[in-house]
Parts: structure tokens; sequence; C-alpha cells
């Protein structure tokens, strides 16, 4: 879903389902409620070791299929629309794209690396001239895995920061948490999609779905010149946030 200053998406549809498309939903709501059965089968503790397995190969051949339903899903409903964009003026948070550890936008390799050679608990990984990697070290309050600092033409234009996962809190929960931070700093997001199917009421199969594609969650804000700020799951499951200078971002295209 977009936030915008002006609404300008105008969407005209035959219906939200029509009756081809209808078919797909139908299969999916069937599929979920075998998937779910056999779920709950599996987690009998009196099961057998060859029952279970039986289980196990009809629950992810049960899965792959819902995936492939809603694709097909997916494909017929945007058959049926017909999308008329204007322009359109997305919110914008009225700052430059902050820093990180008071290393500069474009600032040159060595000068990124001069700046978090102040940081002790940040370490050093293995490196070519395009990239600094580190591990370590808290963001927002949060463990972090590695940080990937980005250079095009020999000027700093990204960072990606990967957070460690939590025992006793799953990627949804830290996105959730995070996400709630950076909107106490900037506001609410340019630009969301947080959405699941309905029948997707179980976490795993949640996670599990933006692992393989088939969904995909995020915020995103844009800040002065388009600069980009999102936070996102990426396909190992881990929550990952995301600074990109779009000028410099365009010269890696």
């Amino acid at each position: 879903m977009k936030k915008l200053t002006v609404t300008a998406l105008l969407i005209l549809t035959t219906g939200v389902f029509c009756q081809e498309c209808d078919k797909y939903k139908a299969k999916v709501d069937s599929l979920m409620a075998e998937f779910n059965a056999i779920k709950e089968k599996m987690q009998d503790p009196g099961i057998t070791r060859d029952v279970y397995d039986d289980l196990y190969s009809i629950y992810t051949d049960s899965w792959d299929e819902i995936v492939e339903t809603q694709k097909e899903q997916k494909k017929c409903l945007e058959s049926q629309k017909k999308t008329v964009k204007v322009k359109v003026e997305p919110k914008k948070v009225d700052k430059d794209l902050p820093q990180l550890f008071n290393a500069k936008w474009a600032s040159a390799r060595q000068t990124v690396k001069d700046a978090l050679r102040k940081q002790s608990n940040l370490k050093l990984a293995e490196t070519d001239d395009s990239v600094l990697e580190y591990k370590g070290g808290k963001y927002l309050g949060s463990q972090v895995e590695k940080w990937q600092f980005n250079f095009i033409s020999k000027k700093l234009y990204a960072c990606q920061i990967v957070f460690q996962a939590v025992p006793d809190k799953n990627a949804l929960k830290l996105y959730d948490e995070l996400s709630r931070k950076l909107i106490e700093l900037y506001g609410e997001p340019s630009y969301e999609k947080n959405r699941f199917p309905s029948s997707y009421k179980d976490d795993k199969i949640r996670i599990s779905s933006i692992m393989n594609g088939s969904v995909t969650i995020y915020n995103k804000w844009l800040f002065r010149n388009d600069d980009i700020l999102r936070i996102g799951i990426n396909e190992n499951g881990k929550v990952m946030i995301t600074y990109l200078v779009d000028a410099l971002y365009k010269k890696t295209k």
C-alpha cells in the first residue's frame, strides 16, 4: 500500500474475483485446510517415524502446490485489471539520508574504513574493492550479523545491515519491532507492503512464503533526492535494513 500526498491511481476491474479466478481461491482454501490437517497429525507425539516421513512428503508437496496455485491466481487477477497510472507524489522525509558512524555518503572507501576503525565492536571481514564488510555490533538496539558498505566509482552509495536471528523472537516479530522504531524516527513509510493471504495464519508459513519468493514484505522511506531507507526480510529469513543513495545507485545499472 502506498502513502500518497496526491491520490492518483485509478483501478477499473471487472470484479475482485471473476468466476474463472474464483476457482483458484477455492483450491487454495481447500489445500490450506489439508495442509493444516497434515501439520496437526505430524505434531502427534505418538506418531511413528514411517508415518511421519509419509506425512512430511505430503506436507511439502501440498505446500508446493499452494504456492503454484497462488501464482496462477495472481496471474488471473492481474489479467482482469485495467490500470491507469498518472503522476504520483509519495510522502517523503524532509531530510538527507542519515549517515552511519559519521561516514558521509559518497565518501571514499578508505575514509569509511577510517571512520569504522573507531568502532571497537565491529570486526572487518574479507572484502573486495567494491565492498567493506563488518561483523558484530548493534543497530536500533538489536544485534547485527553483518554490515555491507557498497561502493561505485570509489564512492559509498549503499549499506545493508543484516540482523542476527533471536532465539525467542522470529523474523516477523523482529521486523515489526525495528519497523516501529524507524516509524518513530521518520514517520509513516512512503511505501509499505505488509499483507499476507488471509489463510496464512502461522508465522512459520508466512516466513517460508517470504523465503520462497511467493510473498514480499517491506517498509520503505524516501528521503531528499529520492534516497532510500528500506526494511524487509531477505531470502534467508533474516531482517535486513538497506540505505541507498539513488543518484549513485543508478550508475550501477
